[in-house]
């Protein structure tokens, strides 16, 4: 059981995500990601091994799921099964918050080492690039595009 607001959060590219739930040798993790706009979303990406779903509580994500785009408000739900290309931003005015549930656990392990990594590397882009390549390599992440962002 976890009280309102308890878990370890980090941040990184104005965005927040907050650790739900996750037990090594259990089925599944859920994080809590919160976005500002206007920023770029993830890179356009694939997991060869996890699969992820994405539930929307507050404003709007854009998402690309394979060829389908997507704009789910709250209440929205998307689906990502492992080895679908993928991505996700915030696609409104305002902030917005969902949670994403990864299967098998373990992949949000990956948010805390990039907010570190990223922390050091300040603004050094080789750095922050050598820090995200080295944590995709560690954690089934094959960038296949560009990131995306809402479009204004």
């Amino acid at each position: 059981m976890r009280a309102a607001g308890e878990g370890k959060t980090v941040s990184f590219s104005s965005n927040w995500v907050r650790s739900i739930h996750g037990q090594p040798g259990g089925a599944y993790s859920i994080v809590e990601w919160v976005s500002e706009p206007g920023i770029p979303g993830t890179p356009l990406h694939i997991h060869a091994a996890t699969d992820e779903a994405f539930y929307v509580l507050e404003g709007t994500f854009g998402f690309q799921a394979g060829e389908r785009t997507f704009e789910g408000a709250a209440g929205a739900f998307v689906f990502v099964p492992k080895g679908l290309e993928h991505a996700y931003w915030n696609a409104g005015m305002t902030q917005a918050k969902m949670l994403i549930t990864i299967s098998p656990p373990g992949f949000e392990r990956y948010f805390e080492e990039l907010a570190e990594g990223l922390a050091q590397a300040g603004e050094d882009a080789e750095a922050a690039m050598r820090v995200r390549k080295g944590l995709s390599e560690k954690y089934d992440i094959e960038v296949v595009g560009p990131p995306r962002q809402a479009t204004t």
